[in-house]
């Protein structure tokens, strides 16, 4: 495991959306070279606290589906716009800053 913080992990998720349209899936979660070096229940949370951010649209897993991300993906709405995802990053923070 890294050192990746709560918020570094829940950046780097939405830097994944954002380099692919918008979207990050579990495959790409679970295979990101940083992200997999962390603890999957914290990365798991963050994106669940993504998934409850405005303009955030979690896909849960289908059952039997292998994998320890809880969605098949996350569509992020408003990656256009920075000052949006800012604030989506900071509502999924645990602290909100």
């Amino acid at each position: 495991m890294t050192d990746m913080t709560y918020e570094q992990i829940t950046g780097r998720l939405v830097s994944l959306a954002r380099a692919n349209g918008g979207v990050v899936t579990a495959d790409q979660a679970e295979h990101d070279p940083q992200l997999a070096l962390e603890d999957p229940a914290i990365v798991s949370a963050a994106a669940r606290a993504l998934d409850g951010a405005t303009n955030v649209f979690g896909t849960p897993r289908s059952e039997g589906v292998q994998g320890w991300f809880p969605f098949e993906e996350l569509r992020f709405t408003a990656l256009a716009n920075t000052a949006a995802v800012r604030r989506i990053a900071k509502k999924a923070s645990p602290r909100g800053n």
